[in-house]
């Protein structure tokens, strides 16, 4: 079908239909991503309607599309003007640096606007191919099914309600079927165009739709008869046992409501932090333990952080004549501050003051900040040093009796072997301090290991922390943590499970200063217990993790014991200190790098490979009749038309003519679809080569000048494929 079969009055209010339907495709995604500017993305369709509707010519439709692109990039994520060096040569950093990453397969480590840039793309195809259905094959049937599927599939698996949006869409879908089926039918039999012929037939099927329309709507409703699948496919997802084994990918998350599971190691750069010493990294504390993981209370009590000011929590901090600051580099778009203990103030670096606001939930202690692209800021702080004297005080809890029930919650559901266990491992030590330090190092002692591979997940009516110190005696560090914020709560001690990450790897060392590395892979978790006297202290039961905590001893104490705390608090476990199969593995690995990265290189070439035939091919199909055009206009200038040729040579014309917009119709004989095509171009061209042709089928093939008629095919092919 020819794209001249629609005049401008009659398309621009297809377009306008499309627009809704293209309209309920992005307010959902932009409603589940917390994306804003949606009138700005809406108008980008706008603008691809209309180029569409005016058949801009492609140079200034893709100047204009990506103009407006690259506008909308700068102009969200950056402060510099569109038109200067500074708003393009962000836009050149973007591209240059997402690039590289999905060179080297990290797609998922793109940032924002290069992934809002790919969204327009997404965009752009969509609105492309949907224009493709309606002027061309003139059915948007698929459209419309994948838009119900996509409407329907969110409405089910996500918080979007799609009430509204089905009806509206499957209403104008069905009307845009009817007035496209009409309009083929006038194109088909050659009628013209009139709209009281047109409205005739089409009003009563409208009038149909709107019907069945409002009784949908306003009628009443069965419930739901099948089961809510969302459990059973989250079960199979691995947040159960019914298929496979949970495999997650390290690295920090929200959502610890469910823990367990193996994890796969990722070594993408979180942040470079630049400090004296290595150190842990708070990011937030979680006080409600469900025996299936963690989640937050009153997790909406948010206070604002001014930079530079001093930031009030329940840690301890250090003497100010030992402050110091660390300066940190973000490199993955999280939206938090990481946070040493002994945290004071937080100054953002010069030019971020008024793009970035700091909140401070109060429950978790998590500080968020509204923006997640690449910067730094200098945390100001001074680590604390607990007082030996303080951490072994029997003194009685002087917690708020609020905060000690919250840091005290355990399930009823607990099996009471866990809470025996604890009791048992406490036996005689007096002080709070002692019984930490006791379920602290217990693990170290009574055969747990640490694994990321194998790790199950609990059954429906399994406890986490049961299930790991009974039967599996292995994990990582969110199994280590949970059990012994449980074991110390179940004996009276108040307790927090803490996320954030581990030191980092030393990366460079100038002065007093050391450069750390810290990705991924340094996620972890470890508990914070409430001492008297001493306040919040925080424990690394995690085997193949040290204590970090510092102690100063302020009372006389045997030597021996002096020497033995003091070897408990920084050194690391014997497993680790010995670390003879550590070192091993370690060499191995070493050995096996350039291995292992050749194959990554491989690999990476092959994603590369395969996306580029992808594209091509993808290309090839939605640009076919183009390059099959002038494909065929070139092989048939070059034939030599003879005896011999002259029926294939005439197929292939036929063929070029149906991709030109010209398709012979059913039962047409050729010498009215001759004419039918001259009358077009002005010229009797088609018409002497069917003559010809006729001549050369039924038996006349000595009496046609070839001559001539090969003057009259380069002609129509000229103007065929200008």
């Amino acid at each position: 079908m020819k794209y001249e079969t629609f005049n401008k009055i009659e398309l621009a209010l297809y377009y306008i239909v499309i627009f809704f339907i293209l309209r309920e495709w992005l307010l959902p995604v932009m409603m589940l991503t917390g994306v804003g500017y949606v009138n700005l993305f809406l108008f980008f369709i706008v603008i691809c309607l209309f180029i569409s509707l005016f058949r801009i010519p492609f140079y200034l439709s893709w100047l204009v599309k990506i103009l407006y692109i690259s506008w909308f990039t700068i102009h969200v994520y950056s402060d510099a003007p569109f038109i200067s060096p500074e708003g393009i040569g962000f836009l050149w950093r973007e591209l240059l640096s997402n690039f590289a990453l999905i060179a080297h397969g990290e797609f998922f480590y793109t940032t924002n606007p290069f992934q809002t840039m790919l969204f327009f793309l997404l965009m752009w195809m969509l609105v492309y191919i949907v224009h493709y259905w309606l002027t061309i094959r003139m059915n948007i049937f698929y459209f419309l099914v994948l838009t119900v599927i996509f409407i329907g599939v969110l409405d089910t698996f996500t918080e979007y309600d799609g009430t509204v949006a089905i009806v509206e869409v499957v209403l104008l879908g069905l009307a845009m079927l009817v007035f496209l089926y009409i309009k083929k039918l006038i194109v088909q039999y050659g009628a013209s165009f009139r709209w009281q012929h047109y409205l005739k037939i089409a009003l009563p099927a409208i009038l149909l739709i709107g019907m069945a329309g409002l009784m949908a709507i306003f009628l009443p409703k069965a419930d739901p008869q099948w089961p809510d699948p969302v459990p059973y496919i989250k079960s199979a997802a691995g947040q159960g046992s019914l298929f496979w084994e949970k495999v997650n990918k390290v690295g920090y998350d929200e959502d610890d409501s469910v823990l367990g599971g193996s994890f796969v190691g990722d070594d993408t750069t979180v942040f470079i932090a630049q400090t004296t010493k290595k150190q842990y990294w708070r990011v937030e504390t979680k006080d409600i333990y469900t025996s299936k993981g963690w989640v937050s209370s009153d997790a909406n009590v948010t206070a604002e952080i001014a930079p530079g000011q001093t930031v009030y929590h329940s840690l301890p901090v250090g003497p100010d004549e030992q402050k110091e600051f660390a300066h940190i580099e973000l490199r993955y778009p999280y939206d938090f501050i990481i946070q040493p203990y002994g945290l004071m103030a937080i100054h953002l670096s010069e030019g971020m003051e008024n793009k970035i606001n700091l909140t401070m939930n109060v429950e978790t202690e998590k500080i968020s900040a509204n923006y997640t692209g690449n910067y730094m800021y200098h945390i100001e702080y001074s680590t604390p040093e607990y007082l030996y004297s303080d951490l072994m005080s029997t003194m009685e809890q002087p917690l708020d009796a609020g905060l000690r029930r919250k840091y005290l919650q355990l399930p009823e559901s607990l099996p009471r072997r866990v809470i025996d266990l604890a009791e048992e491992i406490v036996k005689g030590k007096e002080s709070d301090y002692e019984k930490a330090r006791a379920i602290e190092s217990y693990f170290g002692k009574n055969g747990f290991r640490y694994e990321t591979k194998g790790v199950p997940v609990p059954e429906e009516n399994q406890d986490y922390v049961d299930q790991f110190l009974f039967e599996t005696k292995f994990g990582y560090c969110d199994n280590f943590s949970t059990a012994m914020v449980v074991m110390l709560r179940a004996v009276g001690i108040p307790a927090r499970w803490v996320k954030g990450f581990a030191g980092g790897d030393l990366i460079d060392r100038e002065g007093e200063l050391d450069t750390y590395k810290i990705t991924n892979n340094h996620a972890h978790s470890w508990v914070e217990a409430y001492i008297p006297e001493a306040g919040w202290v925080p424990f690394e039961p995690t085997i193949g993790f040290s204590a970090n905590r510092s102690i100063q001893f302020d009372i006389e104490t045997d030597e021996s014991q002096e020497d033995m705390l003091i070897a408990d608090e920084n050194t690391e476990p014997e497993n680790k200190k010995n670390g003879t199969k550590e070192e091993t593995a370690r060499e191995n690995n070493e050995k096996l790098a350039s291995f292992q990265n050749l194959f990554k290189y491989l690999r990476y070439v092959l994603y590369l490979l395969f996306s580029g035939i992808a594209v091509a091919g993808i290309l090839l199909v939605v640009f076919r009749k183009r390059w099959m055009l002038k494909w065929y206009s070139r092989w048939l200038k070059n034939q030599n038309i003879n005896e011999t040729t002259f029926e294939a040579v005439y197929m292939r014309l036929l063929k070029m003519l149906e991709l030109k917009g010209f398709k012979r119709k059913k039962g047409q004989t050729l010498g009215a679809f001759a004419k039918e095509v001259d009358e077009i171009f002005h010229f009797p061209y088609m018409s002497q080569i069917t003559e010809a042709y006729e001549n050369y089928i039924y038996g006349n093939k000595t009496g046609i000048d070839y001559e001539k008629l090969k003057e009259c095919w380069e002609n129509l092919i000229n103007r065929t494929s200008s």
